[in-house]
């Protein structure tokens, strides 16, 4: 599978490069700077560029490929709008590329909730949290209303710490505050590849 990768650098991103080079999958990394990509494969292409810059789209439509990650993430205690301003790009991007599928990490918040997963929500909105919240539901907004293929994976705090291996899935945030580790986001993501499910949210947590 040919798949174009943004936030290749990152946790999450760098630990899905690993292993989609491992299963023989064939990757075009997108990056502000082409030295922080270490993976030395054969089957790693890297497009140099920024989200911001004029000439984005231009660069992205010159890839050929089956399937766009986006893992791109900004500090989650800080008001950014990087996320949505990535998923604006990809939008453009996917609306030329038509049959493209796109794969994505978003928030708990952005999931059907019970009710204690919403007030779960309610509690985090008020901590510093509510940055991310508010730049993924901003993209979320955004993408749904397209035509776009789109499969998203749900995470709550991504908090440094070793792969486990195993995790929880579901459809539904019935609340806590709960964590996952980059590696198994990069697991998560990297299974979701031969998933053929299709607009839906499917959440990941200890």
């Amino acid at each position: 599978m040919r798949i174009l990768l943004l936030g290749a650098t990152g946790r999450v991103g760098n630990a899905i490069l690993t292993k989609a080079l491992n299963k023989g999958h064939t990757v075009t990394v997108f990056v502000r700077n082409r030295y922080k990509i270490e993976a030395n494969y054969d089957n790693v292409q890297v497009v140099e560029g920024d989200i911001h810059d004029g000439d984005a789209l231009a660069k992205l439509a010159q890839v050929d490929f089956d399937i766009l990650i986006n893992v791109i993430g900004a500090d989650p205690l800080k008001p950014s709008t990087l996320f949505t301003d990535a998923t604006k790009l990809i939008i453009a991007l996917l609306t030329q590329k038509t049959g493209k599928r796109y794969i994505a990490i978003t928030g708990i918040a952005q999931m059907q909730q019970s009710f204690f997963g919403k007030i779960s929500i309610a509690i985090l909105k008020l901590t510093p949290v509510k940055n991310a919240i508010a730049d993924h539901q901003h993209a979320y907004e955004q993408l749904k209303g397209t035509a776009i293929d789109w499969l998203l994976v749900g995470c709550p705090y991504i908090k440094d710490g070793p792969e486990k291996g195993s995790f929880k899935k579901g459809d539904e945030f019935t609340g806590g505050f709960k964590t996952i580790h980059p590696g198994d986001v990069a697991t998560a993501i990297v299974q979701q590849i031969a998933n053929m499910d299709h607009r839906k949210i499917t959440g990941i947590w200890y």
